[in-house]
């Protein structure tokens, strides 16, 4: 009865329909399909603002759009794009200032707007790097960024000033443990909901670093498995949800204060296609949402049952 009071739910509120009677998955109906103007550079980025009134797009050319969720219109755009700019691969709206919205890109540029405005607060440029990954803690208080050239960077969110720089490991110097910083690029990093020193990140060197942003140099532990390839790392509570660019096994469950592997959530899709995982996120306490390029879709688990509940 829970379960299926939680389907009903989660189907309501994405627009979802499923057959009296019918057994299994349920079917999703697409509630708007929206006209952008920029679709044709492609879309690399997507975030709802808090209370899901508004969605952010990011695109290939470093274009950002507002749309209206309840019209599926277009809102506003806050930057046209240029043919010298490259994809916005993250954005996040400030967790107390819903106004405000940061966009990243893979040329190293991250611009702060006022969402109502419309207007470019202010720029920052992180020469030779390309931004993958970037997240507010909880109070807003702090951004960090990461991608290609492994360094963690912080901010300072009213100033937008870079406070610190949580630095890569030098092979060179043969100075590497287990807690250094990542040896190859960054593509997810996520600060803990309800800590909000606490923050997580994962790449292609097949590990998740476990970090206090009080703390200068290291991690403090590391969860080793997952290969993350995009926005694949998500935490609620002390459980860290992974998807990684694998065949089999790719979304996973980790305990956060172990660092230890609670379970292997199925992903659904045929023997032959792969699972190859690029997103995952947390719907709630019992859902989690997935997708990559194995189906070339997403799919709802329930992961206490493992079984899904829309796809």
């Amino acid at each position: 009865m829970a379960r299926r009071r939680l389907e009903r739910a989660l189907l309501e509120a994405r627009g979802g329909e499923r057959e009296e009677g019918a057994r299994g998955p349920a079917r999703l109906r697409l509630r708007q399909q929206v006209p952008l103007s920029r679709d044709a550079h492609g879309i690399y980025s997507l975030r709802f603002a808090p209370g899901g009134a508004r969605l952010a797009a990011g695109f290939g050319n470093g274009a950002v759009q507002i749309v209206n969720v309840a019209t599926g219109s277009l809102a506003s755009s806050l930057f046209p794009g240029h043919r010298s700019r490259h994809a916005i691969t993250a954005l996040a709206y400030h967790p107390g200032r819903s106004n405000l919205l940061l966009a990243v890109g893979a040329d190293g540029i991250i611009s702060l707007y006022s969402v109502d405005s419309g207007k470019l607060l202010t720029t920052v440029t992180e020469k030779e790097n390309e931004i993958n990954a970037m997240d507010f803690c909880m109070d807003g208080s702090t951004y960090a960024t990461a991608g290609k050239d492994r360094h963690i960077r912080l901010y300072d969110s009213h100033t937008n000033q870079l406070s610190h720089i949580l630095q890569a490991p030098d092979f060179m110097t043969g100075d590497v443990t287990p807690i250094s910083g990542h040896s190859r690029r960054i593509f997810a990093l996520r600060f803990h909901p309800g800590e909000r020193h606490v923050f997580l990140t994962g790449g292609w060197d097949d590990c998740v670093k476990i970090w206090d942003k009080r703390m200068t140099k290291e991690a403090q532990r590391v969860i080793n498995g997952p290969h993350i390839c995009g926005p694949g790392l998500d935490i609620r509570g002390n459980h860290v949800l992974t998807a990684s660019w694998v065949a089999h096994n790719a979304l996973q469950l980790w305990d956060l204060r172990t660092s230890q592997l609670q379970k292997n959530l199925p992903f659904p899709g045929g023997p032959m296609q792969g699972q190859f995982l690029y997103a995952a996120r947390f719907c709630d306490q019992d859902v989690v949402v997935a997708g990559g390029s194995g189906t070339s879709g997403a799919s709802a688990i329930h992961a206490g049952t493992n079984q899904p509940v829309s796809r």
